[in-house]
């Protein structure tokens, strides 16, 4: 999970402190590293709460609106961007497209004009925390699977829910998928790049990757005490950020895509996110790939493999294999 240099400061503080002072000390540090969006320390981000029509129309967004998913007391509202194909033909379907941590919604375009030119109606969301949405805290899916439910509800109040629902999501996001098809069952087809299979466990993951070597020092203990202090922080039950238990859950047909060389997420979490539902999920891995080459998709992979999917899952047309077969 890439990280911005403020960021990965302050995880390489939390870890740092974790080798001198032991885990009592530290679970604060930790769990603010842990537990913290992007807009939690760049407020300005999301200083316009919409993106200007011109900018719009260069990037290819079709519709921008913005979708309350906080409470009374505490008003939280999301952007979504809708991207439609260019012809005038119903769209095959309506892929939601989800970014990783510390990203956005922007940073998902390619993925959204790629389906968009296959015929379906791609649907970006910045996840809570990141880019023009509120929000302060990650919950690893937990509270992000909740919004998406509601974001699906503005979705059919607009009409524009055509067709079947699939989900296309990317690392943090991908994770978030899984939950979303775990709570949601009008998701009917999920494809996964680089998911996490729990919070529990991509955390130490992530952890030392950004400390190689020395982050192998940091104790287990430590490292859970900051996953139970991020819960805290963020008002969630880390346990429940659990991709695998989610998966079980859902009747939707997830793609998992996993790169062989991915350090950040390695490759186990999609072996057993694959191993939990072997009957409605399937697993590509890519070799020579790792989690930001799979992200980036530069030789098309990910994108070709995508397409096969929604186009057997989720595609309406005559040929199309019915989800729940």
């Amino acid at each position: 999970m890439p990280s911005l240099p403020s960021r990965s400061r302050l995880v390489r503080a939390g870890l740092a402190c974790g080798l001198l002072w032991g885990t009592a000390g530290c679970a604060d540090v930790l769990g603010t590293a842990i537990s913290s969006a992007p807009n939690r320390w760049i407020p300005w981000q999301k200083a316009a709460s919409r993106t200007h029509p011109g900018i719009r129309r260069v990037l290819g967004i079709d519709q921008e609106f913005r979708v309350n998913v906080g409470t009374e007391e505490e008003p939280l509202e999301l952007l979504v961007q809708i991207v439609d194909p260019a012809d005038a033909a119903p769209p095959r379907g309506t892929v939601l497209v989800l970014h990783g941590v510390v990203s956005s919604g922007r940073a998902m375009l390619p993925h959204a004009r790629r389906l968009a030119h296959h015929g379906y109606r791609a649907v970006l969301v910045d996840l809570r925390g990141h880019g023009k949405s509120d929000g302060q805290y990650l919950t690893y899916g937990v509270q992000e699977s909740d919004d998406l439910v509601r974001v699906i509800d503005a979705l059919e109040t607009r009409r524009l829910v055509a067709g079947r629902l699939g989900v296309l999501g990317v690392s943090y996001g991908a994770a978030t998928a899984i939950q979303l098809a775990g709570k949601d069952a009008r998701i009917d087809s999920v494809v996964a790049v680089a998911p996490f299979s729990t919070m529990r466990d991509v955390v130490p993951d992530f952890g030392r990757t950004v400390l190689p070597g020395v982050g192998s020092l940091v104790p287990d203990q430590a490292l859970d005490a900051g996953v139970d202090e991020a819960g805290r922080q963020a008002a969630f039950d880390p346990n429940l950020a659990d991709a695998c238990a989610a998966i079980q859950q859902t009747r939707a047909r997830v793609l998992v895509i996993h790169g062989e060389e991915d350090w950040m997420v390695p490759t186990y979490h999609g072996k057993r996110l694959h191993e939990a539902a072997p009957d409605h999920s399937q697993l590509v891995l890519l070799p020579w790939t790792g989690h930001l080459t799979a992200w980036l998709d530069p030789l098309g992979q990910v994108a070709d493999e995508t397409h096969r999917w929604f186009d057997t899952h989720l595609a309406q047309n005559e040929f199309a294999m019915d989800s729940r077969d």
